[in-house]
């Protein structure tokens, strides 16, 4: 009887003990997706890099490598002139001395040079596009770099190719990246002595143009006025696709064009191999991203102009160029409030749950903040992200913060770059933030 007694005792507080871990609440509060992790360089949740020799540090595009670490790209004042800035940091955020000299790397061709666009290969060698001023003109510069940070001598000229166009007009590189075979894409615009194209070239894995490719590597595509290509991505039929702008009546429209790998025009793709987008408010409208979902469906974010100020702009295409009348309003989705202040969208990324990250700026009224912004995958904000889908970021200076360039982690942990003004100049910014 005893024994019954003692075993029926156990039994209440067993159940007892139950119902109180079940109930209990947990003492822990639930990570918030969007907020700040502060375990990147702890307990910031940002780094600012300012090198001492100059007063402006600007980060513009970043990636993360297969282990991890984190390769930010943009450019850097010597109180002179600009140079390629090219830095690697560890996962926890610190610098990665075994990179560059003593994590980072400068490049200075003896004028203004800048960092704009930024592709890994597969064998971890690092490839950047930009430009370089080149006495009276800028020239596109393409950059390649072993995986420790020293120039990549079996391509181009010492690991440096430019391209420079007839005559004495702007040519730049926005956007790079690496096809399948290796073959190296550079996006941007060039001067046809009246007005500005965009400009596709590519190159082979030794830096040389592709005679295969267009006009001895080259491809121009432009109208009356100005037309420029931001960013491009590969499908997995290596046709090649192109976001930027173009003006059409004395206004900057969306512009999406598509190639087939020999560099002609895809005609299977909007009209004639293009689409353009043109906002309800008939101003100035950019497409700075494109990216492609694993259903091929290809995603464009950027900036739309309603009166006189800008919302961040997302759009979804079929693969044919049609818009993707699943997403959004017809194909396309806006961020920004009524009034007339700017909310811009520089670069996006999409999460393996189809959900779209963008980042760029936003104006609070007095300056410029970090913005980002996230869409479920039917393009509406997604609520759980933030506040109302949105996270903004007033660095310390209290000036302008600006975020330029996004990438994803392995564990879905948004990366962002960009620069921040500190009260006295700016510094590159890197920050990380939970997914």
């Amino acid at each position: 009887m005893r024994m019954i007694k003692v075993l029926l005792g156990f039994i209440i507080v067993l159940f007892i003990v139950c119902i109180l871990v079940v109930y209990h609440p947990s003492v822990t509060p639930a990570i918030k997706a969007g907020s700040l992790d502060t375990s990147f360089n702890s307990p910031n949740g940002f780094i600012l890099f300012n090198n001492a020799a100059n007063n402006k540090d600007r980060g513009v595009e970043l990636a993360i490598q297969n282990d991890g670490k984190i390769i930010a790209l943009g450019y850097s004042n010597n109180s002179i002139n600009e140079d390629v800035l090219l830095a690697r940091y560890n996962t926890d955020g610190s610098l990665d001395t075994s990179f560059g000299k003593g994590g980072f790397i400068l490049y200075d061709g003896g004028g203004n040079d800048r960092g704009l666009g930024l592709a890994l290969q597969n064998d971890g060698k690092i490839v950047t596009s930009g430009y370089t001023y080149a006495g009276s003109q800028r020239d596109v510069l393409v950059l390649r770099y072993n995986a420790n940070g020293t120039p990549d001598r079996t391509f181009g000229t010492g690991g440096v190719v430019t391209y420079s166009s007839p005559g004495s007009g702007t040519d730049i590189g926005f956007g790079v990246a690496i096809q399948t075979d290796g073959g190296i894409i550079v996006v941007g615009e060039t001067s046809n002595q009246t007005n500005q194209d965009a400009l596709v070239l590519r190159y082979t894995i030794t830096g040389s143009p592709d005679n295969k490719f267009g006009t001895r590597g080259v491809v121009k595509y432009g109208g009356a006025g100005m037309d420029r290509g931001f960013a491009t991505t590969i499908q997995q039929d290596k046709k090649i696709i192109v976001v930027g702008s173009s003006v059409k009546k004395n206004k900057d429209d969306v512009l999406v064009f598509r190639l087939n790998p020999d560099g002609t025009m895809d005609g299977t793709f909007g009209s004639g191999g293009t689409v353009m987008y043109s906002g309800s408010g008939d101003n100035s409208d950019y497409g700075n991203c494109v990216s492609l979902q694993s259903d091929d469906k290809i995603v464009v974010s950027g900036a739309v102009s309603e009166g006189r100020a800008f919302d961040v702009l997302l759009m979804r295409y079929n693969k044919d160029g049609t818009p993707d009348i699943t997403f959004g309003n017809n194909g396309v989705a806006v961020y920004g409030d009524a009034g007339e202040k700017n909310d811009y969208g520089y670069a996006h990324v999409i999460q393996q749950d189809g959900r779209i990250v963008i980042t760029g700026f936003t104006y609070n009224s007095a300056n410029d903040d970090v913005l980002l912004v996230r869409f479920d995958p039917t393009g509406k904000p997604d609520k759980t992200f933030g506040t109302g889908g949105m996270v903004t970021w007033n660095g310390q200076g209290n000036n302008m913060d600006y975020g330029q360039g996004i990438a994803l982690q392995s564990d879905g942990k948004i990366a962002i770059i960009g620069f921040s003004h500190n009260g006295a100049d700016e510094d590159m910014l890197l920050m990380r933030f939970m997914q």
